[in-house]
Protein backbone atom coordinates (compact mmCIF):
# COMPACT_ATOMS: atom_id res chain seq x y z
CA UNK A 1 0.00 0.00 0.00
CA UNK A 2 1.18 3.50 -0.81
CA UNK A 3 -0.12 7.06 -1.09
CA UNK A 4 0.39 9.53 -3.92
CA UNK A 5 0.01 13.24 -3.13
CA UNK A 6 -0.45 15.51 -6.17
CA UNK A 7 -0.26 19.32 -6.35
CA UNK A 8 0.39 20.98 -9.70
CA UNK A 9 -0.28 24.56 -8.59
CA UNK A 10 2.56 26.97 -9.48
CA UNK A 11 1.69 29.14 -6.47
CA UNK A 12 2.48 28.41 -2.82
CA UNK A 13 -0.51 29.56 -0.77
CA UNK A 14 -2.33 28.93 2.47
CA UNK A 15 -3.78 25.66 1.19
CA UNK A 16 -0.28 24.35 0.52
CA UNK A 17 0.70 25.30 4.07
CA UNK A 18 -2.17 23.31 5.54
CA UNK A 19 -1.62 20.41 3.14
CA UNK A 20 2.03 20.03 4.15
CA UNK A 21 1.13 20.10 7.83
CA UNK A 22 -1.39 17.35 7.13
CA UNK A 23 1.03 15.28 5.08
CA UNK A 24 3.62 15.56 7.85
CA UNK A 25 1.01 14.24 10.32
CA UNK A 26 0.19 11.31 8.02
CA UNK A 27 3.88 10.42 7.72
CA UNK A 28 4.20 10.29 11.50
CA UNK A 29 1.70 7.42 11.52
CA UNK A 30 2.07 5.79 8.11
CA UNK A 31 5.26 3.81 7.40
CA UNK A 32 4.47 2.93 3.81
CA UNK A 33 5.85 4.77 0.78
CA UNK A 34 4.40 8.20 -0.05
CA UNK A 35 5.12 9.93 -3.36
CA UNK A 36 4.56 13.68 -3.65
CA UNK A 37 4.18 14.93 -7.22
CA UNK A 38 4.65 18.72 -7.21
CA UNK A 39 5.11 21.23 -10.00
CA UNK A 40 8.77 22.17 -10.38
CA UNK A 41 7.54 25.72 -11.03
CA UNK A 42 6.42 25.87 -7.39
CA UNK A 43 9.91 26.06 -5.92
CA UNK A 44 8.73 26.82 -2.39
CA UNK A 45 6.47 23.77 -2.37
CA UNK A 46 9.29 21.55 -3.62
CA UNK A 47 11.65 22.94 -0.98
CA UNK A 48 9.11 22.32 1.78
CA UNK A 49 8.43 18.76 0.61
CA UNK A 50 12.18 18.10 0.51
CA UNK A 51 12.49 19.34 4.09
CA UNK A 52 9.70 17.00 5.22
CA UNK A 53 11.34 14.10 3.37
CA UNK A 54 14.53 14.72 5.38
CA UNK A 55 12.51 13.88 8.51
CA UNK A 56 10.44 11.09 6.95
CA UNK A 57 12.47 8.91 4.55
CA UNK A 58 9.33 7.11 3.30
CA UNK A 59 8.41 10.34 1.46
CA UNK A 60 9.79 10.93 -2.06
CA UNK A 61 9.39 14.14 -4.05
CA UNK A 62 8.78 13.78 -7.79
CA UNK A 63 8.98 17.18 -9.56
CA UNK A 64 6.55 17.73 -12.43
CA UNK A 65 7.55 19.67 -15.54
CA UNK A 66 3.95 20.86 -15.71
CA UNK A 67 1.70 23.21 -13.77
CA UNK A 68 -2.01 23.92 -13.91
CA UNK A 69 -3.32 27.22 -15.21
CA UNK A 70 -6.55 28.98 -16.06
CA UNK A 71 -8.94 27.01 -18.26
CA UNK A 72 -7.37 23.79 -16.96
CA UNK A 73 -10.60 21.86 -17.51
CA UNK A 74 -10.64 22.92 -21.17
CA UNK A 75 -6.97 21.95 -21.60
CA UNK A 76 -7.72 18.47 -20.30
CA UNK A 77 -10.61 18.10 -22.75
CA UNK A 78 -8.62 19.31 -25.73
CA UNK A 79 -5.57 17.20 -24.91
CA UNK A 80 -6.71 13.83 -23.53
CA UNK A 81 -3.22 12.50 -24.16
CA UNK A 82 -2.11 14.40 -21.05
CA UNK A 83 -4.54 12.36 -18.99
CA UNK A 84 -3.31 9.08 -20.48
CA UNK A 85 0.34 10.00 -19.88
CA UNK A 86 -0.33 10.90 -16.24
CA UNK A 87 -2.42 7.75 -15.78
CA UNK A 88 0.53 5.66 -17.01
CA UNK A 89 2.76 7.45 -14.53
CA UNK A 90 0.31 6.66 -11.74
CA UNK A 91 0.22 3.00 -12.78
CA UNK A 92 4.01 2.83 -12.57
CA UNK A 93 3.94 4.19 -9.01
CA UNK A 94 1.04 1.86 -8.07
CA UNK A 95 -0.48 3.96 -5.25
CA UNK A 96 -3.44 2.69 -3.29
CA UNK A 97 -4.81 6.21 -3.03
CA UNK A 98 -4.27 9.48 -4.92
CA UNK A 99 -4.77 12.66 -2.87
CA UNK A 100 -5.27 15.72 -5.09
CA UNK A 101 -4.45 19.04 -3.40
CA UNK A 102 -6.91 21.43 -5.01
CA UNK A 103 -7.09 25.13 -4.23
CA UNK A 104 -10.22 25.00 -6.39
CA UNK A 105 -11.71 22.25 -8.52
CA UNK A 106 -9.50 23.03 -11.56
CA UNK A 107 -6.18 22.92 -9.71
CA UNK A 108 -4.76 19.39 -9.84
CA UNK A 109 -7.81 18.20 -11.80
CA UNK A 110 -5.42 16.33 -14.08
CA UNK A 111 -4.77 13.99 -11.14
CA UNK A 112 -8.48 13.25 -10.77
CA UNK A 113 -8.78 12.35 -14.46
CA UNK A 114 -5.61 10.26 -14.37
CA UNK A 115 -6.63 8.40 -11.22
CA UNK A 116 -9.98 7.54 -12.76
CA UNK A 117 -8.30 6.39 -16.00
CA UNK A 118 -5.85 4.25 -14.02
CA UNK A 119 -8.61 2.79 -11.80
CA UNK A 120 -6.99 4.18 -8.64
CA UNK A 121 -9.17 5.62 -5.86
CA UNK A 122 -8.78 9.36 -5.31
CA UNK A 123 -9.72 11.99 -2.78
CA UNK A 124 -9.82 15.75 -3.26
CA UNK A 125 -8.62 18.09 -0.51
CA UNK A 126 -10.41 21.27 -1.54
CA UNK A 127 -11.07 24.41 0.51
CA UNK A 128 -12.79 26.55 -2.15
CA UNK A 129 -15.42 24.75 -4.26
CA UNK A 130 -17.02 28.06 -5.32
CA UNK A 131 -18.09 28.58 -8.91
CA UNK A 132 -15.84 30.65 -11.12
CA UNK A 133 -18.75 33.00 -11.73
CA UNK A 134 -19.16 33.60 -7.98
CA UNK A 135 -15.43 34.30 -7.69
CA UNK A 136 -15.62 36.87 -10.48
CA UNK A 137 -13.30 34.90 -12.74
CA UNK A 138 -12.98 35.82 -16.39
CA UNK A 139 -15.21 33.59 -18.54
CA UNK A 140 -16.63 32.29 -15.25
CA UNK A 141 -19.86 30.82 -16.63
CA UNK A 142 -18.01 28.97 -19.40
CA UNK A 143 -15.42 27.62 -16.97
CA UNK A 144 -18.17 26.42 -14.64
CA UNK A 145 -19.75 24.53 -17.51
CA UNK A 146 -16.44 22.87 -18.30
CA UNK A 147 -15.70 21.98 -14.68
CA UNK A 148 -19.08 20.54 -13.71
CA UNK A 149 -18.00 16.94 -14.39
CA UNK A 150 -14.92 17.28 -12.18
CA UNK A 151 -17.06 17.08 -9.06
CA UNK A 152 -18.01 13.53 -10.06
CA UNK A 153 -14.43 12.25 -10.30
CA UNK A 154 -13.11 11.89 -6.72
CA UNK A 155 -14.15 8.97 -4.54
CA UNK A 156 -14.24 11.32 -1.55
CA UNK A 157 -13.65 14.93 -0.60
CA UNK A 158 -11.99 16.68 2.30
CA UNK A 159 -13.10 20.26 2.83
CA UNK A 160 -12.80 22.79 5.64
CA UNK A 161 -16.28 23.90 6.81
CA UNK A 162 -19.91 22.81 6.84
CA UNK A 163 -20.73 25.60 4.37
CA UNK A 164 -18.11 24.29 1.96
CA UNK A 165 -19.56 20.78 2.24
CA UNK A 166 -23.00 22.15 1.35
CA UNK A 167 -21.50 24.01 -1.59
CA UNK A 168 -19.83 20.84 -2.85
CA UNK A 169 -23.22 19.13 -2.85
CA UNK A 170 -24.79 22.03 -4.72
CA UNK A 171 -22.04 21.79 -7.33
CA UNK A 172 -22.81 18.14 -7.95
CA UNK A 173 -20.55 16.15 -5.60
CA UNK A 174 -22.11 12.84 -4.58
CA UNK A 175 -19.08 11.13 -2.98
CA UNK A 176 -18.54 11.18 0.81
CA UNK A 177 -17.38 14.55 2.20
CA UNK A 178 -15.16 14.82 5.29
CA UNK A 179 -14.74 18.11 7.14
CA UNK A 180 -11.30 18.91 8.56
CA UNK A 181 -11.11 22.41 9.98
CA UNK A 182 -8.00 24.49 9.38
CA UNK A 183 -5.71 24.78 12.38
CA UNK A 184 -3.65 27.57 13.92
CA UNK A 185 -0.86 27.75 16.47
CA UNK A 186 -2.95 28.86 19.43
CA UNK A 187 0.16 29.31 21.59
CA UNK A 188 1.08 32.32 19.41
CA UNK A 189 -2.33 33.96 19.32
CA UNK A 190 -3.26 35.03 22.82
CA UNK A 191 -4.95 37.94 24.54
CA UNK A 192 -2.52 40.83 25.09
CA UNK A 193 -2.30 44.45 26.23
CA UNK A 194 -3.85 46.70 23.51
CA UNK A 195 -2.12 49.85 24.79
CA UNK A 196 1.31 48.20 24.68
CA UNK A 197 0.62 46.74 21.24
CA UNK A 198 -0.46 50.15 19.91
CA UNK A 199 2.74 51.73 21.19
CA UNK A 200 4.90 49.09 19.54
CA UNK A 201 3.07 49.41 16.21
CA UNK A 202 2.65 53.19 16.38
CA UNK A 203 -1.14 53.02 16.13
CA UNK A 204 -3.46 55.68 17.61
CA UNK A 205 -4.79 54.55 21.02
CA UNK A 206 -7.68 57.05 20.93
CA UNK A 207 -9.27 55.63 17.75
CA UNK A 208 -11.30 52.50 17.07
CA UNK A 209 -8.78 50.34 15.24
CA UNK A 210 -10.10 48.18 12.40
CA UNK A 211 -7.69 45.90 10.58
CA UNK A 212 -7.44 43.82 7.43
CA UNK A 213 -4.57 41.34 7.19
CA UNK A 214 -3.54 39.56 3.99
CA UNK A 215 -3.13 39.98 0.26
CA UNK A 216 -4.28 43.40 -0.97
CA UNK A 217 -6.48 42.37 -3.87
CA UNK A 218 -9.84 44.01 -4.48
CA UNK A 219 -11.57 41.29 -6.53
CA UNK A 220 -11.61 38.80 -3.67
CA UNK A 221 -10.49 40.56 -0.49
CA UNK A 222 -12.33 43.88 -1.14
CA UNK A 223 -10.17 46.22 0.94
CA UNK A 224 -11.78 49.06 -0.99
CA UNK A 225 -15.16 48.19 0.56
CA UNK A 226 -13.87 49.09 4.04
CA UNK A 227 -12.48 52.43 2.86
CA UNK A 228 -15.75 53.25 1.09
CA UNK A 229 -17.81 52.30 4.15
CA UNK A 230 -15.93 54.83 6.29
CA UNK A 231 -15.78 57.51 3.60
CA UNK A 232 -19.58 57.48 3.26
CA UNK A 233 -20.18 57.71 7.02
CA UNK A 234 -18.73 60.83 8.72
CA UNK A 235 -19.21 59.37 12.20
CA UNK A 236 -17.24 56.24 11.37
CA UNK A 237 -14.58 58.23 9.53
CA UNK A 238 -14.05 60.43 12.58
CA UNK A 239 -13.87 57.63 15.14
CA UNK A 240 -12.07 54.81 13.28
CA UNK A 241 -8.52 54.16 12.10
CA UNK A 242 -7.88 51.52 9.45
CA UNK A 243 -4.87 49.21 9.48
CA UNK A 244 -3.94 47.24 6.36
CA UNK A 245 -1.20 44.64 6.82
CA UNK A 246 0.30 42.93 3.78
CA UNK A 247 0.84 43.71 0.14
CA UNK A 248 -0.54 42.71 -3.22
CA UNK A 249 -1.43 43.87 -6.72
CA UNK A 250 -3.95 46.50 -5.57
CA UNK A 251 -1.78 48.15 -2.92
CA UNK A 252 -1.17 51.29 -5.05
CA UNK A 253 -4.89 51.59 -5.78
CA UNK A 254 -5.67 51.22 -2.08
CA UNK A 255 -3.22 53.98 -1.18
CA UNK A 256 -4.81 56.24 -3.79
CA UNK A 257 -8.29 55.48 -2.45
CA UNK A 258 -7.25 56.30 1.12
CA UNK A 259 -5.74 59.61 0.00
CA UNK A 260 -8.77 60.43 -2.10
CA UNK A 261 -11.20 59.97 0.78
CA UNK A 262 -8.95 61.29 3.54
CA UNK A 263 -9.54 58.24 5.71
CA UNK A 264 -7.28 57.70 8.73
CA UNK A 265 -5.20 54.62 7.94
CA UNK A 266 -1.87 52.84 8.42
CA UNK A 267 -0.24 50.39 6.04
CA UNK A 268 2.05 47.76 7.55
CA UNK A 269 4.23 45.36 5.54
CA UNK A 270 4.00 41.60 5.99
CA UNK A 271 4.80 40.84 9.62
CA UNK A 272 3.92 38.48 12.45
CA UNK A 273 0.25 39.38 13.04
CA UNK A 274 0.09 38.19 16.66
CA UNK A 275 0.91 41.64 18.06
CA UNK A 276 -1.44 43.35 15.60
CA UNK A 277 -4.43 41.29 16.69
CA UNK A 278 -3.81 42.52 20.24
CA UNK A 279 -3.84 46.14 19.05
CA UNK A 280 -7.04 45.91 17.00
CA UNK A 281 -10.61 46.38 18.20
CA UNK A 282 -11.82 44.28 15.27
CA UNK A 283 -10.55 42.40 12.24
CA UNK A 284 -12.62 43.05 9.12
CA UNK A 285 -13.04 40.38 6.40
CA UNK A 286 -15.28 41.74 3.61
CA UNK A 287 -14.22 39.07 1.10
CA UNK A 288 -16.45 37.76 -1.66
CA UNK A 289 -15.32 34.24 -0.77
CA UNK A 290 -12.81 32.79 1.72
CA UNK A 291 -13.21 29.19 2.83
CA UNK A 292 -12.16 29.20 6.50
CA UNK A 293 -9.72 32.13 6.82
CA UNK A 294 -6.80 31.61 9.17
CA UNK A 295 -6.94 35.35 9.94
CA UNK A 296 -10.38 34.85 11.48
CA UNK A 297 -9.24 31.92 13.62
CA UNK A 298 -6.09 33.74 14.73
CA UNK A 299 -8.05 36.86 15.69
CA UNK A 300 -10.65 34.91 17.67
CA UNK A 301 -7.91 32.96 19.44
CA UNK A 302 -6.42 36.37 20.35
CA UNK A 303 -9.84 37.41 21.78
CA UNK A 304 -10.27 40.00 19.02
CA UNK A 305 -13.66 40.59 17.37
CA UNK A 306 -14.16 39.69 13.69
CA UNK A 307 -16.71 41.37 11.41
CA UNK A 308 -16.99 39.52 8.11
CA UNK A 309 -18.98 38.62 5.02
CA UNK A 310 -22.04 36.49 5.59
CA UNK A 311 -20.49 33.64 3.63
CA UNK A 312 -18.40 30.49 3.84
CA UNK A 313 -16.56 29.71 7.08
CA UNK A 314 -17.42 33.13 8.48
CA UNK A 315 -21.09 32.15 8.33
CA UNK A 316 -20.27 28.92 10.18
CA UNK A 317 -18.56 30.61 13.12
CA UNK A 318 -19.56 34.26 13.59
CA UNK A 319 -22.73 35.61 15.25
CA UNK A 320 -25.31 37.29 13.03
CA UNK A 321 -24.49 40.81 14.26
CA UNK A 322 -20.89 40.36 13.12
CA UNK A 323 -21.81 39.38 9.56
CA UNK A 324 -22.82 41.54 6.61
CA UNK A 325 -23.61 41.30 2.91
CA UNK A 326 -20.30 42.00 1.10
CA UNK A 327 -21.94 43.47 -1.96
CA UNK A 328 -22.25 47.06 -0.80
CA UNK A 329 -20.38 49.30 1.68
CA UNK A 330 -23.52 50.41 3.53
CA UNK A 331 -24.02 46.87 4.90
CA UNK A 332 -20.48 46.93 6.30
CA UNK A 333 -21.03 50.42 7.72
CA UNK A 334 -24.22 49.23 9.46
CA UNK A 335 -22.34 46.27 11.00
CA UNK A 336 -19.61 48.64 12.24
CA UNK A 337 -22.21 50.98 13.76
CA UNK A 338 -23.85 48.06 15.61
CA UNK A 339 -20.46 46.87 16.85
CA UNK A 340 -19.53 50.31 18.17
CA UNK A 341 -22.99 50.88 19.73
CA UNK A 342 -22.60 47.57 21.59
CA UNK A 343 -19.36 48.82 23.17
CA UNK A 344 -16.79 46.99 21.00
CA UNK A 345 -17.60 43.53 22.37
CA UNK A 346 -15.09 40.68 22.48
CA UNK A 347 -15.84 37.25 21.00
CA UNK A 348 -18.08 34.95 23.00
CA UNK A 349 -15.91 32.81 25.33
CA UNK A 350 -17.52 29.66 23.93
CA UNK A 351 -16.44 30.65 20.41
CA UNK A 352 -12.90 31.33 21.60
CA UNK A 353 -12.83 27.95 23.33
CA UNK A 354 -14.13 26.22 20.19
CA UNK A 355 -11.46 27.78 17.99
CA UNK A 356 -8.68 27.12 20.45
CA UNK A 357 -9.84 23.53 20.89
CA UNK A 358 -11.09 22.13 17.58
CA UNK A 359 -9.18 24.47 15.25
CA UNK A 360 -5.71 24.25 16.75
CA UNK A 361 -2.77 22.81 14.85
CA UNK A 362 -2.77 19.56 16.86
CA UNK A 363 -6.50 19.12 16.17
CA UNK A 364 -6.01 19.73 12.46
CA UNK A 365 -3.07 17.35 12.20
CA UNK A 366 -4.92 14.60 14.05
CA UNK A 367 -8.10 15.02 11.99
CA UNK A 368 -6.32 15.22 8.63
CA UNK A 369 -4.17 12.16 9.28
CA UNK A 370 -7.12 10.15 10.56
CA UNK A 371 -9.22 11.07 7.51
CA UNK A 372 -6.51 10.09 5.02
CA UNK A 373 -5.67 6.83 6.75
CA UNK A 374 -9.32 5.84 7.18
CA UNK A 375 -9.92 6.70 3.52
CA UNK A 376 -6.90 4.63 2.52
CA UNK A 377 -8.12 1.66 4.50
CA UNK A 378 -11.60 1.92 3.01
CA UNK A 379 -10.55 2.45 -0.61
CA UNK A 380 -7.33 0.46 -1.00
CA UNK A 381 -9.06 -2.68 -2.25
CA UNK A 382 -11.71 -0.92 -4.32
CA UNK A 383 -11.63 -0.71 -8.11
CA UNK A 384 -13.24 2.03 -10.14
CA UNK A 385 -15.27 1.10 -13.23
Amino acid sequence: MSILIYDDSPVFGGHEVMSLLGVDAVLEQYPGPVHFLASAANTKLCEQVTAIAARHPQLALIPLDYHSSKLEALRNRLRPSRIHMMANRFRQLQPSLVVAIQGNIEHSSLALHAARAAAIPSTSYIPVPHSNAAMGARLGALRDLLTSRLFQLPDSFITITDEMAKLLRRRGATAPIHIVYNGIDTSRFQTGDPASACRQLNLPPDKIRLGMIGRIEFRQKQQHLLVQALAANPSLAASCHLVFAGDGPDQPALSDLIRQHGVSATHLPWCDPALLYQALDAVIIPSRYEGLPLVMLEAISSNTAVLASDRDGMKDLLPTDWRFDPINPSALAAALERFIAQGLPKPDPELVARVRGTMSLPSFRQAFAATILITLAGLSNRSIP
